[in-house]
């Protein structure tokens, strides 16, 4: 099992989407290898036939010359490929209502996160990728990177508000999805640890009870997570030389 993932100038895996895929590599048991790559390095990759069939992304997956690109079209996979293995995604209503929740973590999680870390992203790539990524960005936001994140800090408590659904799923065990993991909670977990991987902004107050299920997201799997360096942690790594 080979996972293709992006990485940043400090060769730090920042993917919200490949985070997703490798807490449910590790749900599963499964082993793999990962091989880094920058956006530049993207369109360089050629699969073997024709078994994606549409524009490779990251995340991507190969596996015995299977080659599947995107989140949900890799735990689909896993799920059929390994069925032995504990289940990421059950069929019927189970499933709609988790697609449903990766919507939202899209729309509330990643939308309300990328404004407040756009600029620290940009500056922490490679530079070869930072052309790439300011102009595809920029169209976006319809606004400078710069001004995208500028006055971040007014929009926290916004921001903290809006993972009310969070804290009151957390309200029934220490994960979202009661007391053991699943999906739903690397759905979320992948987006702040793209935050916790790109920037030093801290986006949650120590007490809230998100932070604290963050915390035991990151312990989980003999603490993959919390294996890839923060950006915090860099940071004060470089004040210290």
């Amino acid at each position: 099992m080979l996972l293709f993932d992006l990485v940043n100038a400090r060769k730090a895996h920042f993917s919200p989407n490949t985070w997703r895929v490798r807490m449910a590599l590790a749900h599963k048991g499964i082993d793999f290898t990962v091989q880094d790559v920058r956006f530049v390095d993207i369109a360089g990759i050629r699969p073997q036939g024709d078994s994606i069939g549409h524009k490779l992304t990251i995340p991507t997956i190969q596996n015995d010359g299977m080659w599947v690109t995107d989140s949900w079209e890799i735990v689909h996979y896993l799920d059929d490929a390994f069925a032995d293995t504990p289940r990421l995604i059950n069929t019927g209503a189970d499933e709609s209502v988790l697609r449903f929740f990766q919507y939202w973590a899209q729309t509330t999680l990643h939308s309300g996160i990328f404004r407040n870390i756009v600029l620290d992203l940009y500056l922490g790539l490679d530079p070869a990728d930072q052309p790439y990524f300011r102009d595809s960005r920029e169209k976006i936001l319809h606004d400078t990177l710069e001004n995208a994140q500028a006055g971040r800090q007014d929009r926290m408590d916004a921001f903290r508000k809006s993972l009310q659904p969070m804290r009151l799923a957390l309200a029934n065990g220490p994960f979202i999805c009661g007391n053991q993991p699943g999906y739903a909670d690397y759905l979320a977990f992948g987006a702040f640890q793209w935050a916790r991987v790109a920037s030093p902004l801290q986006l949650l107050a120590h007490d809230d009870v998100v932070s604290t299920w963050l915390n035991r997201c990151l312990d989980l799997y003999d603490g993959m997570g919390r294996r890839e360096s923060a950006a915090v942690d860099d940071l004060l790594d470089d004040s210290m030389r």
